[in-house]
């Protein structure tokens, strides 16, 4: 993991959790979010990594992520609201894939809109390609249903077989709480 290039949160007590659960907070509707409590077990795997760019004492960027055999998830990232528009989520992004040497997936909300297809075209300008799996991401709170995401992986499609190995590895380790 490109530790070398990002500050890695392990904790509550670390300088930056706060600054990164104030910009996660904003940046994520509340179906999508952790609560304190699953992070705590987001934190507790090893498997997990908070990365955060730091510059001129600002959180500037975050991304959480899940280090697998095979892969690396990206199950959320965020500029700080006050820095959007300046092409840092694309210049931290492209520095923490080429920083791993695995398959890097995310996903991303359906294309239904300007906005979404906006947030589409920002990826694959990256390398990221859209997968032809249906999938649906499990609900992070009671009350909720699962929610339709589209599956993106950096520079290839996923096979059948690694998307089901994504697919497991997300409901059963990511989502175990």
């Amino acid at each position: 993991m490109p530790e070398n290039a990002f500050h890695r949160i392990t904790d509550t007590e670390d300088r930056w959790y706060k600054p990164f659960w104030d910009i996660y907070t904003v940046s994520f509707p509340v179906y999508e979010q952790r609560d304190e409590s699953q992070q705590l077990t987001a934190f507790n795997d090893e498997r997990y990594y908070l990365l955060a760019n730091i510059e001129n004492d600002t959180l500037q960027f975050f991304v959480a992520c899940w280090d697998f055999t095979d892969y690396v998830y990206i199950e959320h990232l965020a500029v700080n609201p006050d820095l959007r528009g300046k092409n840092i989520g694309s210049i931290m992004l492209d520095t923490f894939a080429k920083t791993v040497q695995k398959t890097v997936l995310l996903e991303i909300d359906p294309i239904t809109d300007s906005i979404s297809e906006k947030r589409f075209r920002f990826y694959e300008k990256l390398g990221y390609k859209l997968n032809p799996y249906k999938h649906a991401h499990p609900a992070y709170k009671e009350g909720y249903k699962p929610h339709e995401l589209l599956v993106l992986s950096l520079n290839k499609t996923l096979t059948k077989e690694e998307y089901k190995q994504f697919e497991n590895d997300l409901k059963h380790i990511v989502m175990k709480f």
